[in-house]
């Protein structure tokens, strides 16, 4: 990103993808989430594979950190409450205010092929059959990040908006297990072998968390610990 004020560029992302709380204080889910995936962007951008392509990492880069603006321009317009960001699927009508919103703000900063490349990379990244580099950067880093164990902390975020709590997390992991959820999501996913394999080894971790959260969460940990094994089952119990 030689000869491009990378500083600036991160300034005006944070003041665009942070929100506030009814406290006034700073949510930055969204912008942790943004950060995440510009990073795994500026990594995969450096593949053998990708990197023969030649695609223009700066694009990449503000793309992806832009890539979900549409939820703070939607929650900022009252369309949605703050607890509600990136839980539910992504639309092209918020790709395309995220589009608006990257132009608004950095059209200033970045060269004009750049500028375009980031702005067709957010509004391309959800076609499957759309063919540019820049694109296909940011939906596999996109995908990526919803493997592991840090998307644990949307499903917390979706239970807090719920009024649910552990047992909630564990059955829907339980359900997309039982319908294979996971195993098409690696096939359909990624485009590249070594994205595919991270996010492989991420589920293997999250697995063995929700097991250990499972165990925890039925009290089986404790009772194997204390040695007992013949006590009845808690009253509360309504698994």
């Amino acid at each position: 990103m030689a000869g491009i004020d990378h500083d600036a560029i991160l300034k005006k992302a944070r003041a665009d993808l942070m929100l506030s709380t009814a406290r006034g204080d700073a949510d930055v889910f969204l912008w942790e989430h943004s950060c995440r995936v510009a990073e795994s962007a500026r990594c995969i951008a450096k593949l053998p594979e990708v990197a023969a392509r030649n695609p223009d990492e700066t694009a990449v880069f503000v793309a992806a950190l832009y890539h979900d603006a549409g939820w703070a321009v939607r929650c900022r317009q009252s369309e949605i409450d703050r607890m509600e960001m990136l839980l539910s699927p992504t639309t092209e009508a918020a790709c395309e205010h995220a589009a608006i919103l990257l132009e608004k703000s950095l059209a200033a900063l970045l060269p004009p092929d750049t500028l375009e490349r980031a702005l067709r990379a957010v509004r391309l990244r959800l076609d499957r059959a759309a063919s540019l580099v820049e694109a296909e950067i940011v939906a596999e880093a996109e995908n990526l990040d919803e493997f592991g164990i840090v998307p644990l902390w949307t499903a917390i975020r979706r239970g807090l908006l719920d009024g649910k709590g552990v047992q909630a997390v564990l059955d829907s992991w339980r359900r997309k297990q039982e319908y294979q959820f996971w195993s098409a999501r690696l096939h359909d996913s990624f485009r590249f072998a070594a994205t595919r394999d991270l996010a492989r080894r991420r589920l293997d971790s999250m697995e063995r968390l929700m097991q250990a959260l499972d165990e925890q969460q039925a009290g089986r940990d404790i009772v194997a610990a204390f040695e007992l094994r013949g006590a009845p089952a808690a009253a509360c119990d309504d698994h």
